[in-house]
């Protein structure tokens, strides 16, 4: 699989790599607005902190790096006691808020020369360099929900979101929560690295199943369709594997021990599973050294929608 492959992938699902797709908030019916105004002596009684949190969110700058701290701070202000489906809503415009922040604080970090490859999934040493340059970037990041990841010898900002678990889950709907435990937990999990999964394949069937599950029980869910797309990246490696963690172990036509291991564990854990059925025809091909029915396979499913298509 060629590097652009790769990197569309990635753009395409990571939510919890660096970029994710942005899906746009579609407004609910109990979404109009009212403030009860007390008299002189009373404070303000907000009934439907939504439309504050829409005027506040706009008017963060999305290449500020500090409007993440401050949005998540409004919402804090904001939504204490509120019904969870404003706090759904509000959620979803910091969704699309904290994406913009990344993907504007990403490209600026590629044009810097400066190395910080001292500061990716290690605790920095004292001997080693630090300046104040580096020291206030790195202070930045933390405190506003990124932190450093590499991938091909090259540092990127990559969403940490950890901070969630407090601000957002006490307030939002068992779903939305169900689902950011999940993306947490994948952000955390890792994806893919220098072009190779870091994690086994049988996990990428866990996460699929999932999510396949979730959108069953939730069709009309915000992020249904970020859903999906990250779910085609999912199964698109799992079906053709990647340059570092190839679907074929190296100089041999022998399917690696480990997506064999993930066919067999969606077959027995997922037997009823979409996935489950896409797998199987195209493992018994594989078994038989049958390419071209394999490969008649994965040009189905791409016409299908079920992975990505680079023929184009």
């Amino acid at each position: 699989m060629k590097k652009n492959r790769i990197g569309s992938i990635l753009n395409c699902t990571m939510a919890t790599v660096a970029v994710v797709l942005i899906i746009c908030c579609k407004g609910k019916k109990n979404d109009s607005t009212s403030d009860a105004e007390g008299d002189s002596n009373t404070s303000a009684i907000v009934s439907d902190p939504l439309p504050a949190y829409r005027a506040f969110i706009s008017s963060l700058d999305t290449n500020d790096i500090h409007s993440v701290s401050k949005a998540s701070a409004k919402f804090t202000d904001l939504f204490n006691g509120a019904d969870s489906a404003k706090a759904d809503s509000a959620y979803v415009l910091f969704h699309h808020l904290y994406n913009k922040v990344g993907s504007a604080v990403n490209e600026e970090h590629l044009k810097d020369t400066t190395n910080y490859n001292d500061y990716v999934g290690i605790v920095l040493k004292k001997h080693q360099k630090q300046t104040p340059k580096k020291d206030k970037f790195i202070k930045g990041l933390k405190e506003n929900g990124f932190t450093l990841g590499m991938s091909e010898g090259m540092t990127y900002v990559k969403q940490k979101r950890g901070f969630l678990a407090t601000v957002f889950y006490p307030h939002v709907s068992a779903a939305m929560k169900q689902y950011l435990q999940q993306v947490d937990k994948e952000n955390e999990e890792g994806f893919v690295e220098d072009a190779g999964l870091e994690i086994i394949p049988s996990k990428l069937v866990d996460r699929i199943v999932v999510w396949e599950d979730f959108l069953n029980n939730y069709p009309s869910f915000p992020f249904a369709e970020e859903i999906k797309n990250t779910n085609r990246g999912y199964t698109t490696f799992l079906l053709e594997g990647i340059d570092n963690t190839p679907l074929m172990e190296y100089d041999s036509k022998k399917l690696s021990d480990d997506y064999r291991q993930a066919y067999e564990h969606a077959e027995i854990a997922y037997p009823n599973a979409a996935i489950t059925t896409a797998i199987k025809p195209y493992y018994q091909a594989l078994q038989k050294g049958d390419n071209t029915t394999a490969k008649k396979l994965l040009s189905q499913y791409r016409k299908q929608g079920l992975i990505y298509d680079y023929s184009a």
